[in-house]
C-alpha cells in the first residue's frame, strides 16, 4: 500500500469495476423498463459483453511487444473515459437505444484492456509479496463495486440519472487516479533516478 504505483493501478482496476457493477446492476432496469425491450432482447445485448471483452483482450495482446504497457492502460482509460461521458450524455438526452448499447459495448471492452495491462504493471515490483499483492489487487475492484454498484437504483426502477452519473463518475475517478497517483509516482522515479546517475 506505500508503493503509490502499486496503489494507483489497484485504485484504476477498482474505480472501472465500480461501472462495470453499475452496468450489470442498473442495465436490466434501463434496457426493460426505460427502454421497453423484452428480457429476451436484453439477454441478447448482454452477451454483446462477451464480445467486448475478446476483442479488449486480443487488443491487449496485439499491442503487447510493439508499445509500452503504459501506453495501453492509457489506450484503455481514454476508451473508458468518452465511453462512460458518452453514456452519461446519452442517459441525460435519451438517445435511441443503439447508442447506449454501442456506448457501453465500447466500456466493457476498455474494462479488459485496463485490467489485464495494469495488473502487469502493478504486480512488477511486488514479487516478494506477489501473493498478498494479487490478493489486494483481486479483491479491490469487488469491494468497491459491491459498494457503489446498488446506488444505480436510488432514484427508482424508472430513471436511468443514477446508472449514467455513477458509470461516468468511474471513469472519471480512474483516469484522475492514473494522473494523481500512478504518473506521480513515475516522475518521482524518474527523477531519483536521474539524481543517481
Amino acid at each position: 500500500m506505500k508503493d503509490r504505483t502499486f496503489l494507483g493501478y489497484t485504485l484504476i482496476q477498482g474505480f472501472i469495476f465500480v461501472g462495470v457493477f453499475a452496468y450489470i446492476s442498473g442495465s436490466p432496469f434501463v434496457y426493460q423498463k426505460i427502454y421497453g425491450i423484452s428480457p429476451q432482447l436484453y439477454s441478447l445485448l448482454f452477451s454483446l459483453n462477451g464480445i467486448s471483452l475478446i476483442l479488449g483482450s486480443q487488443f491487449v495482446k496485439k499491442m503487447a511487444g510493439k508499445i509500452a504497457e503504459q501506453q495501453i492502460v492509457l489506450i484503455g482509460l481514454a476508451v473508458a473515459f468518452i465511453s462512460c461521458g458518452a453514456v452519461m450524455l446519452i442517459v441525460l438526452i435519451q438517445s435511441p437505444l443503439y447508442a447506449l448499447v454501442i456506448a457501453l459495448f465500447l466500456f466493457v471492452g476498455s474494462t479488459c484492456i485496463i485490467s489485464s495491462a495494469s495488473f502487469t504493471l502493478a504486480m512488477e515490483r511486488q514479487g516478494h509479496i506477489a501473493g498478498s499483492a494479487s490478493a489486494l489487487l483481486g479483491v479491490s475492484p469487488t469491494l468497491l463495486g459491491a459498494i457503489f454498484g446498488p446506488l444505480v437504483g436510488i432514484a427508482g426502477e424508472n430513471s436511468a440519472i443514477p446508472f449514467g452519473l455513477i458509470i461516468f463518475c468511474s471513469g472519471l475517478v480512474a483516469v484522475l487516479t492514473y494522473f494523481v497517483l500512478v504518473k506521480n509516482a513515475l516522475k518521482v522515479k524518474s527523477i531519483k533516478s536521474q539524481i543517481r546517475s
